[in-house]
């Protein structure tokens, strides 16, 4: 797997973590098939009685629909400004707790 689609699918899964509860049945059952289960479009085809390319248009529009949440309610990217926000205030803390050791205090 290219790293590019390494990428892609991580952020597909984040997706679907945050807003899968917002496609219907059949799209959650598809990309929980595909994203969580690593099951392949024919895999999944034959699992639900129809054609590959079908399954393909699923997942296609399901991943652009899970775009379009993100892109209007923007709970991903928030959660990535808090990880960084709090990576550097745990970065300032622990560098204050050396210099307070220094001091022997």
């Amino acid at each position: 797997m290219r790293l590019d689609s390494l990428a892609a699918r991580s952020r597909h899964l984040a997706l679907f973590e945050r807003y899968g509860a917002l496609l219907t049945k059949h799209q959650q059952e598809v990309l929980d098939l595909s994203l969580l289960s690593d099951w392949s479009l024919a895999e999944i085809a034959e699992n639900q009685g129809t054609s590959r390319a079908a399954v393909h248009d699923i997942v296609r529009r399901s991943t652009d629909a899970l775009e379009d949440f993100e892109k209007r309610l923007g709970l991903l990217a928030e959660a990535g400004r808090r990880r960084r926000k709090v990576a550097s205030l745990e970065r300032e803390l622990a560098g204050l707790k050396r210099r307070v050791a220094e001091l022997g205090v």
